[in-house]
């Protein structure tokens, strides 16, 4: 050791700066020093190093912390808490305990063995030498509705784990698809649930909350069908491929294997309604008629729905067609009529009546016609099956202003009494002036020749119009417009007698009434111009002479109203006077009454003073010539009057008995 100190010194020697090399070297008390303090300095750096190591090396370990040891690739682990040295020699890891929290779980996974382990909290976790954490999770909450699929991921083993809890999933389970929520099975609802294993259905009606079993997935939850009392179902059984009715009212709810294909309505019939049905799998026909409910078979149709009985009369029948025989038949007995199964009804039919002036044609399936007629009275009949009433299209010449081609009018019935048609053809006479005609022909079918007209012509009335219009041109192609104008009627006349003799209407069983031109008119306009004024001076002096008439009716009218006039005012003075003379009756007639009954009562008052009614009579007068003399006098006083009197009238009694 002695020669390894000095090595110190000769370090610092040449560490020297050369300045101070010689001097070092020359002093030997100077290199032990030096050496010593070499010596001393390397003895403290190594306990300062030794001292700061095993400061280093000691490890506090808490409560919540671990010491993982490796040596030799083993490992072990050490909980705290502890004081410890560990030389840095010895690999270690230090590692702090998992906290979880109440809804929380740790993922371990074991390095050797590859086991996986879950730790639920609330709590610290500390790993076991060969462990690692994965991942913290939360845990699964499930509330009192809530229910979770939980499938192991190496197994494929399934649980299904329902609420209220809190649920930690063991390893390798895996829950694709979610948290999910019961459904509550009522009265109207059920669950159709399906085994994954087996691949049977079921339908879960149990009331109450429903979680599917492991293995079991929900396809669809199914609601009942409420069936009103008029309602019914038809139900479909695919296991067995059989179809039922469900009849309501009832809360319907079909089977895992069934399904509900239609909903529908019972038939209701009435007293006079019947329902037609038939099978789709026999095409086997039945009537059901009323009053009653019917529901089909689910086989059976109803093509033609409710209908309505026929009421049959005297007038009504009904024709019907057997669909077994293709026969058909007339039914006629009075009454309501439902028909019979594989029957139709083809027409409800209603008699035909034919008046004494009409005539209608009938024609059987083997195209024999039949004529009949109301010549001997009126009659009626239902047209027998297989005939037909023949329909004959005629121009209806209605108005003078149709043109050809005119409209057509359906005929079923031929009218045998006159009739009329209108007609406008356009002529030109012998000197090339052209006229416009309108008019009417009257014809008639001979009611001895219809079948004849029948079998002759598909149009009688447009066959007899062009005719009767020929023969018009051909007549007023004769005449000059002069001869035209002043031989109107006779031409018109000529024209019927050369057409009534003409054998074209008897070979067609028509006959020629009258023709008769209403209106005539110019096509050109100088020759209208010029009938315009003939017309219009005939038409001048015909209205004058109708003025003149006019004023001799109203003057002649004045005259009678004037002497009418004059009586009535005769009659009015006759009135006036005989009604004064009557009032001066009738008031003479009172004043008489009363002077009566003052007399009466002056009289009647002098019984008892003077018992002799002569001389009360005599008192009377007296008194009445006193007042009538005091008037004559009261009079002639007030006014200029004079007065002239009599001797006798100057016979004054003064009292005395004599004169």
């Amino acid at each position: 050791k002695a020669q390894v100190l000095p090595a110190a010194p000769i370090r610092k020697y040449l560490d020297a700066p050369p300045a101070l090399q010689g001097t070092a070297m020359d002093d030997p008390s100077d290199e032990k020093k030096c050496a010593l303090k070499v010596c001393g300095g390397g003895c403290c750096l190594g306990w300062l190093i030794f001292f700061i190591i095993l400061g280093s090396s000691v490890k506090y370990v808490n409560d919540r912390q671990q010491v993982v040891y490796i040596i030799n690739g083993q490992r072990t682990v050490e909980q705290g808490p502890f004081t410890k040295i560990i030389w840095p020699s010895t690999r270690h890891e230090i590692r702090n305990a998992i906290l979880l929290s109440q809804r929380e779980y740790v993922v371990l996974l074991h390095e050797r063995t590859q086991i996986t382990r879950h730790e639920p909290g609330p709590r610290q976790v500390f790993m076991d030498a060969w462990e690692k954490k994965v991942e913290i999770k939360e845990k699964l909450v499930l509330q009192k509705r809530e229910y979770v699929r939980l499938i192991h991921r190496i197994s494929g083993f399934e649980r299904v784990v329902g609420g209220p809890q809190i649920l930690v999933p063991e390893p390798f389970e895996e829950w694709p698809f979610g948290i999910e929520t019961s459904i509550v099975i009522g009265h109207t609802n059920a669950v159709l649930v399906e085994n994954k294993t087996s691949g049977m259905k079921r339908l879960v009606t149990d009331k109450g909350m429903f979680v599917p079993a492991p293995y079991e997935r929900i396809l669809r939850e199914k609601n009942a069908v409420l069936l009103e009392p008029l309602s019914y179902a038809v139900v479909k059984d695919h296991l067995t491929g059989q179809t039922r009715n469900e009849v309501g009212p009832q809360l319907l709810q079909v089977g895992p294997y069934e399904e509900l294909l239609n909903v529908s309505t019972k038939w209701v019939l009435e007293k006079d309604s019947y329902l037609r049905l038939v099978d789709k799998q026999t095409g086997q026909e039945r009537i059901v008629t009323g009053p009653t409910v019917v529901v089909p078979d689910y086989t059976e149709t109803a093509p033609d729905g409710k209908q309505k009985a026929v009421y049959i009369d005297t007038l009504t029948a009904v024709k019907l067609e057997n669909r077994t025989t293709g026969q058909q038949r007339l039914y006629e007995t009075v009454g309501v009529f439902v028909p019979q199964p594989y029957e139709r009804i083809l027409e409800i039919m209603h008699k035909i009546l034919v008046l004494p002036h009409q005539a209608t044609v009938l024609r059987d399936i083997a195209g024999v016609q039949t004529l009949v007629t109301g010549s001997s009275g009126a009659t009626a009949f239902f047209l027998p099956p297989f005939t037909t009433q023949m329909e004959f299209n005629w121009s209806a010449y209605t108005s003078p202003v149709l043109e050809d081609p005119v409209p057509k009018v359906l005929v079923k019935m031929i009218d045998l009494r006159a009739q009329k048609m209108f007609f406008q053809n356009e002529v030109r006479t012998s000197d090339n002036v052209r006229l416009k005609l309108e008019g009417t022909i009257f014809w008639q079918v001979q009611s001895n020749n219809i079948m004849q007209m029948v079998t002759s012509t598909a149009d009688a009335p447009g066959d007899i119009s062009q005719r009767a219009r020929s023969g018009m041109i051909q007549q007023v192609g004769r005449l000059t417009l002069a001869q035209f104008m002043a031989g109107f009627n006779n031409l018109t006349q000529a024209t019927y007698d050369a057409q009534a003799s003409d054998t074209f209407y008897s070979d067609r069983g028509v006959s020629l009434q009258s023709l008769e031109i209403t209106k005539f008119d110019s096509v050109d306009a100088e020759t209208a111009l010029v009938l315009q004024n003939i017309i219009k001076e005939t038409t001048l002096r015909i209205n004058e002479l109708q003025k003149q008439e006019s004023q001799n009716a109203v003057n002649a009218a004045k005259l009678t109203a004037d002497i009418q006039l004059e009586q009535q005012r005769t009659e009015l003075i006759q009135t006036q006077a005989d009604n004064e003379r009557l009032q001066k009756q009738f008031q003479g007639q009172s004043d008489g009454q009363k002077l009566v009954q003052a007399a009466l009562a002056y009289i009647s008052g002098l019984n008892t003073s003077v018992p002799n009614v002569t001389e009360r009579v005599e008192m009377y007068k007296l008194q009445q010539t006193l007042k009538a003399r005091q008037a004559d006098t009261s009079s002639l006083a007030k006014g200029k009057a004079q007065i002239f009197m009599t001797p006798e009238d100057f016979n004054l009694n003064l009292g005395s008995t004599s004169v």
